[in-house]
């Protein structure tokens, strides 16, 4: 007891000597107490309170090791650090957390260092990926030991290694035994943890590696088992992905989710859409779509461009109408895009029928231009997508001047299913805890407001079987991925 308290008394006086900038004699100090701090354990004494000074010591030599290097960690000093951070995850310590995150950070740090380096001269060294393999899979097995010991006593740190543990597995997937080691690690990691990160699981859903599928494909398995709600609304979100790849793996998860929770799925699916369509409406969608292919093609004349936008708003009308608002929709302006869409397809087949392909840059024609343009089918075909573009405008300017009157919308006229909904399994966005505990929707509020900004955002209002009201602010003209990569 004497020994410990000489020992604990030498190491404050030599952390004094590191905070009163003498940093050189604290480093030297401190590596000779490590030493009998040491020698003290091998002698017997492996109390507790000597173990925990002793994982002190070796850590604080390994931090300060690292603060004095201004650059790049030399080898020498590498070997130094590491054997430092070593040494403390050693000490028979229970919940010995801070051993294992320094030593996984020190092991993921030279891993990347060399692999910078590599990158910078060129270098495909066999002997530098063995390197790298091998810091991975200690930072790896760090990171998991990390993890399971640290998720109650650190848990603020905790995400930090989760993230880490992701990198690994992202960026180095494909070396020989790193996939396999985390796999091996995730049954000692509480499934729950990996709620904290799943927008960073979800984000690389679609990714291709074999060997990082076999990770991260059965570990949103187990965690859809467990937490089936907290999955619901970001996969709703990536089955609308534009991504092929993003839209089949999210298609492939839902559908093992539909196996034990099918209403659950069947409600997202519903509301989610539905959302969408009260975010954006046919209105919007059309006048946003008018100025975007207006710009693709009066600007740059990219009529194949403007096409793209096009063709999709027409097939959408002609599924038909499903709501009161869509209804206006059709009676207000389906004469004209019918038409203006027959003009569209005119042109297209002139186009393809002379042997021509549709441009990409140059295709604007003014009237007096087409008349003048060479061959007859030329000619034809411009005529009539100046005839689409003369009905276009004249829809254009119809919506222009309604939409500043868009302020308020009602449920049941632009979402009667969302109107109709009522007491649902599903759960208020936000709404879901670690313990699985969660408040339901028990309707939606029929009167949604729409804010006047640019995009047009809605607020709308959910009522839980709480009582309570929770609002919502409904974005329909962002880019999710941009929130994607900042959740990242």
């Amino acid at each position: 007891e004497r020994l410990f308290i000489q020992h604990k008394l030498y190491f404050a006086y030599v952390k004094h000597l590191w905070d009163t900038d003498r940093k050189d004699e604290a480093m030297t100090r401190l590596g000779l107490l490590c030493k009998v701090v040491d020698l003290t354990t091998q002698c017997g004494h492996k109390k507790a309170q000597n173990e925990a000074l002793r994982v002190s010591c070796w850590l604080r030599y390994g931090d300060w090791k690292i603060a004095l290097c201004r650059t790049a960690l030399a080898d020498s000093l590498a070997t130094d650090v590491l054997l430092s951070y070593k040494r403390a995850t050693d000490a028979d310590v229970p919940n010995n957390y801070r051993a294992f995150h320094s030593w996984a950070l020190i092991n993921f740090r030279l891993a990347e260092q060399i692999r910078r380096n590599e990158k910078e001269v060129g270098s495909k060294m066999t002997k530098s990926s063995t390197i790298i393999r091998s810091h991975v899979i200690a930072a790896v097995k760090g990171f998991v030991r990390a993890i399971s010991v640290g998720t109650k006593w650190w848990s603020a740190s905790v995400q930090q290694d989760m993230l880490n543990l992701l990198s690994c597995l992202f960026k180095y997937g494909e070396l020989q035994d790193v996939a396999s080691t985390i796999n091996d690690g995730l049954v000692s990691i509480k499934i729950e943890a990996w709620l904290g990160v799943l927008p960073q699981l979800l984000a690389r859903i679609h990714i291709k590696s074999p060997a990082v599928r076999s990770v991260l494909h059965p570990l949103l398995v187990r965690l859809g088992t467990k937490h089936t709600q907290a999955l619901m609304y970001p996969l709703s979100v990536l089955l609308k992905s534009p991504v092929v790849d993003r839209k089949v793996a999210a298609e492939s998860l839902m559908n093992s989710l539909k196996a034990h929770s099918n209403a659950l799925v069947e409600e997202a699916f519903v509301v989610s859409s539905e959302l969408i369509r009260v975010a954006i409406l046919w209105l919007e969608l059309w006048h946003e779509g008018l100025e975007d292919a207006s710009r693709l093609y009066y600007g740059e004349g990219n009529v194949s461009g403007m096409l793209d936008v096009l063709i999709p708003l027409h097939t959408e009308l002609e599924k038909g109408a499903s709501t009161r608002r869509e209804q206006d929709f059709l009676k207000s302006f389906g004469r004209d895009l019918l038409d203006a869409h027959n003009h569209i397809k005119d042109y297209v087949r002139l186009i393809t029928d002379s042997g021509q392909t549709i441009p990409t840059q140059g295709g604007f024609m003014s009237p007096n231009q087409a008349g003048r343009s060479g061959s007859p089918a030329n000619a034809e075909a411009e005529a009539a997508l100046n005839q689409a573009w003369d009905l276009y405008y004249t829809v254009f300017r119809r919506i222009n001047k309604q939409l500043p009157g868009l302020t308020t919308l009602e449920l049941n006229q632009c979402s009667p299913a969302l109107y109709n909904a009522r007491n649902l399994e599903l759960g208020v966005p936000g709404s879901y805890r670690v313990d699985g505990s969660y408040v339901k929707i028990q309707r939606f509020i029929t009167d949604v407001q729409v804010i006047t900004s640019k995009q047009r955002p809605r607020k709308i209002t959910i009522r839980g079987n709480d009582g309570k009201d929770y609002l919502f602010l409904l974005k329909g003209h962002e880019d999710l991925r941009q929130d994607e990569r900042v959740m990242q």
